[in-house]
């Protein structure tokens, strides 16, 4: 299965953020606003793992991702003293699934955690300044898309790019050997000319 794509992330944002704003819209009238917002971290937080998890290549530990998710989400649940605590957990999981499952490499996987946590202030920024759910919610998300443009491994992209700039000397030298040949080729013809032309 290939890697997602950005068109496709920009999709899961949007689908995200109108569940989020519809369930919480709806369910705020019955339902204390802590306890939804838990349940709703809890639930987006594990939409998106799942979603990680179908679009990754890798095989393994999957069921394992799914059983360590809900412990600590449980864990969270019963002993996470307020609402941005539990935020930053469940931010934190999504970022460790993607660093595990979409990466080779330490580096690319900081690159990413740095993503998340501009995707963060970002947000808290949209809530404050627009008080929007939505817009706080899509922005988010639709950050978290960019992560399918950083490579998988720096060495893979570093030999692709070593393959290219030895592709390019080839041809460089191949074409200095095909004018060599030609300036040989008429000197040759013209020596030719020249001994005709003595008899």
């Amino acid at each position: 299965m290939k890697r997602p794509v950005f068109s496709e992330g920009v999709l899961v944002a949007i689908i995200i953020s109108l569940a989020v704003t519809v369930v919480f819209t709806v369910m705020s009238a019955f339902f204390p606003t802590r306890w939804l917002l838990q349940i709703m971290i809890a639930g987006v937080s594990f939409f998106y793992v799942m979603y990680l998890l179908v679009r990754s290549n890798e095989k393994v530990g999957k069921l394992t991702v799914v059983a360590v998710w809900g412990g600590i989400s449980i864990l969270t649940w019963l002993f996470s003293p307020s609402i941005i605590v539990t935020l930053f957990v469940h931010i934190g999981l999504i970022w460790l699934v993607r660093a595990l499952y979409f990466y080779t490499s330490i580096l690319i996987a900081f690159f990413d955690l740095g993503l998340t946590l501009f995707a963060v202030a970002s947000a808290i920024w949209t809530l404050s300044y627009t008080n929007s759910l939505f817009l706080s919610v899509w922005c988010f998300f639709l950050l978290q898309s960019f992560f399918v443009l950083l490579p998988s491994d720096l060495s893979k992209h570093r030999s692709s790019r070593d393959s290219r700039t030895t592709d390019y000397a080839d041809a460089v030298n191949k074409s200095k050997q095909m004018d060599s040949f030609e300036q040989a080729h008429q000197s040759a013809q013209a020596a030719l000319r020249q001994l005709a032309a003595q008899r």
